[in-house]
Formats: structure tokens, sequence, C-alpha cells
């Protein structure tokens, strides 16, 4: 059972899953320790393989969404940093039984194009609303975002206030929260955002060795930028059509794929994330909306003690900043999950099932029942 306070306070198509997503994402969550991911092949999996609901943008681009269930009002889900839909494939089924339900692919991730450049979340909340309304996919819409999520859900809601009747943000990247973080614990924040990120040197050595000719498809590929190793949890159904996907890319998409990945993460473009998402005028009035926070907070082996003495400040900090966030709803719920690390989704999925059944339930009570695909 959750502590509730009212108003209060893995891998992608172009690289194998490893420690890589800890660093693109770790500085949107401190607590962050990587997705449980099962030994063996999860048949679950295999939806996130089916291209019928991918939709294309304007610019030629197909971006990869997935939609299981029917009736009103529609959820949408949003991954968070270095993951992709299948991240969900422990909620959507389930929530498929009460309302239609659709988890989506940032532009570069899963079975989704690459951007022509690397996007900042106003980007890529610009390239969902064109998917939305591209693929016919009718609000309102109850958003669920997770950690990098969280910042799209609250974008989207700014720029389509009228489309959104509901929303649950879990464990979730909150407005400025870098400033936030270091101010209440400096040393952490300044670690944080030194940790290197693997995809950085894997992936220039791969562009540089397509530019220069060197590595081609069929030939060498030491470092697996052709022919990446799946997590063992990957059906053969996803894997292969991983496979067939990279296979498929032409030169220009694969360079513009790894330096999106390249640059996800950067310090740069969390700068730029965590102030855009900025917005002393957001109010949702009485909009049904919860926050789910996670209890566990699991520092690196190699923390460096002033940042491990800082991580009662650094909780104190993200509760708050969590807490700030459920206050935007006059019926704003911070929700803490004991036992949970950050991703609250994968370790105990009945409780954001639970949650967001909660806010369906809610938002059709208010009329937000919408007419879905």
């Amino acid at each position: 059972m959750a502590e509730r306070r009212r108003g209060s306070s893995e891998a992608r198509p172009w690289a194998i899953a490893s420690a890589a997503v800890l660093a693109a994402a770790a500085p949107f969550a401190p607590a962050l320790a990587q997705q449980p991911l099962p030994a063996s092949p999860d048949p679950s999996l295999v939806p996130y393989a089916d291209a019928t609901d991918a939709v294309r943008l304007p610019d030629g681009r197909a971006l990869h969404m997935v939609c299981m269930g029917q009736g009103g009002p529609t959820v949408i889900l949003t991954a968070g940093a270095g993951d992709w839909s299948l991240t969900w494939s422990k909620v959507q089924p389930e929530l498929a039984k009460t309302t239609r339900v659709c988890a989506w692919d940032r532009p570069g991730f899963g079975f989704s194009d690459p951007p022509p450049r690397p996007q900042a979340v106003d980007e890529t909340v610009g390239d969902l609303q064109a998917a939305l309304e591209a693929g016919g996919i009718a609000g309102p819409y109850v958003l669920v975002g997770h950690s990098l999520g969280g910042y799209e859900s609250l974008l989207f809601a700014d720029r389509e206030p009228g489309q959104v009747a509901g929303m649950v943000l879990v464990d979730p990247a909150f407005p400025d929260q870098l400033t936030a973080i270091a101010r209440a614990a400096p040393a952490q924040a300044s670690y944080m955002l030194s940790l290197p990120n693997p995809l950085t040197e894997q992936f220039s050595h791969c562009a540089a060795g397509v530019k220069a000719g060197t590595l081609r498809p069929g030939g060498p590929d030491p470092d697996g930028c052709f022919h990446p190793q799946w997590p063992p949890s990957y059906p053969p159904e996803l894997a292969a059509a991983l496979d067939r996907r990279i296979a498929g890319a032409s030169k220009e998409q694969l360079l513009a794929a790894w330096d999106t990945m390249m640059f996800f993460g950067s310090p740069q473009l969390l700068e730029r994330d965590s102030k855009v998402t900025v917005n002393p005028r957001r109010n949702y009035g009485a909009m049904p909306m919860m926050v789910l926070t996670r209890t566990e907070f699991q520092p690196p082996l190699d923390f460096p003690p002033t940042a491990r003495g800082e991580i009662a400040a650094e909780e104190a900090a993200w509760n708050q900043g969590h807490d700030e966030l459920a206050a935007l709803s006059t019926r704003g719920v911070n929700a803490r999950v004991p036992g949970t690390g950050h991703y609250i989704h994968a370790t105990k999925p009945r409780v954001v099932i639970d949650a967001i059944e909660q806010i369906v339930r809610e938002a059709r009570e208010n009329g937000g029942n919408g007419n879905a695909r």
C-alpha cells in the first residue's frame, strides 16, 4: 500500500542494453537502478515489435506506437530516459482490459525513425502531438509518464489542456530538477553529471567507421554496430524485428540515430529539458492526478563519500519536487510506494495499474470519456 500525501509534499534497436541506460537517465533519477529484465525470453514483449499502429509524421518519419484495448479516455504511456514502449509490458496489457492504451517510442528509440538532429523534450512532445493526430488517436487522454516522460506529460498538458482528462506520473523528473538537486546535494549532482555515457565512445567509433567507409554491413563489426547482442529477455520475434530494422536502415538513418544516442543524456540537453518544463502558470484545477514516488535509494558502489553524505538531502529535494507536482491539482496525490526503486512499473506493476485505473475512473466520472479509435 502506498503512503498518500494530497497536494503535498533498456535497450534500444540501435544499441545493446547496457549500463548506458543508467548513464543517460541517472541525472533525472538519482535513485535509479537499472530496470529488472528477465533472464529468459519474455513473450509479453512480442507486441512491441508490431508496426500496425505506427504513424507517418508530416516530414515523413515513422513514429512507432503500440495500442491495445478499446474505450476512452485513451491512456498515453511515455517511457523514461533511454527506454521505449516495451518498458510498459507489465502494465499495458492489463490496462487494455478497461480502456484504450497506447505506448510510443521517442524518435531514434525503439522502432521510431531518428530525427534529423537530437531532440529535447519540447520537440519530442511536438512529434507525439503530430503522431496522435496523424493516427486518429483522439482525446481526451490520461497521460502517464515515467522519469523523463514526466516532462513530456507536463508539456503536452500545457499545449493541449482541453484534451487532458487526468495524469499519472511514475517517479517523474520535475521542472528545474537539476537546479534543485544541485542546491540540495551539490556533490551528488556533480558526480551524476560527470558519469561517462558509454554510448558516446561506442557510437563515435561506429559513426567514424561508417563515414570513413571502413565499417559496412557484412564486414568486420567488432563493436556490434550492425549486430547488437539483444538481452535474453527479448523473444526471437522481437530480436528478429530489431535486426531487420537495423539491416534496413540507411547510412543517414544510422548516423542520425547514433547522434541521437550520443547526445541523449548530455549535460546540455539535460539542462535544457529541466528548464524548458518550468511554467509558473501551470494549474490543473481539479484534474484527477497522482504522482508515484519510489522509496529506496541504492547509490552506486563507487559513490563518493561526500555524495553519500548528501543522500538524505537529495531525497528531501526529490520528494519536495513530487509534492509540488501533486499540488498542481486540488485532487493531486503524491503516493510514496514502499519497497520500490525508480522502476515502479517493473517491480510493482499492480500499483501503477491501480493508480491509472483510478484516474481513468475519475476522468470518466468527470465526463472525460472521449472517442478512442
